[in-house]
């Protein structure tokens, strides 16, 4: 009879021990496949794509100014810092993501986004008529993201 007992009570234990483990195995593979492998990112500017890399290829960081079209001159895209524009986005791009660190908008909406590393979401400045995306290479796509 206290065998049966003893077994009872290291049930709730064992059954404990399992869940976690089940959790963090599946949060290894999440993470894993949400890697940035063949990840790759374009920037539109006024609906026309005006840069695109793979992140994989990006040694340190790049620095792009991107300026948006206005009168007969199309979009700009700037190696470096330039505010010198009325409208511009300074967009940072490394091997772990791309962010908006600066922007002449009124809300700068696009700068707190933070750093993009999948599809989940675009980084978007409509008064700039800029959006970046994230796409990847890999077959496996999630079916829904939560936030």
């Amino acid at each position: 009879m206290s065998k049966e007992v003893t077994k009872l009570k290291s049930a709730p234990f064992i059954l404990s021990l399992i869940l976690i483990l089940t959790v963090l195995v599946s949060a290894v593979f999440i993470f894993a496949g949400n890697a940035g492998s063949g990840a790759h990112v374009t920037i539109y500017s006024g609906g026309e794509a005006v840069w695109s890399g793979d992140l994989s290829g990006i040694t340190g960081e790049k620095i792009l100014t991107v300026v948006p079209a206005s009168g007969d001159a199309g979009p700009l895209i700037i190696e470096g810092i330039d505010t010198s524009y009325d409208h511009y986005n300074i967009v940072r791009i490394t091997s772990e993501g791309v962010s908006v660190t600066d922007s002449d908008c009124k809300n700068k909406i696009c700068i707190h986004r933070g750093t993009v590393r999948s599809g989940a979401l675009p980084i978007a400045c409509l008064p700039n008529g800029l959006l970046i995306t994230v796409t990847s290479d890999s077959d496996v796509q999630a079916d829904a993201y939560t936030y």
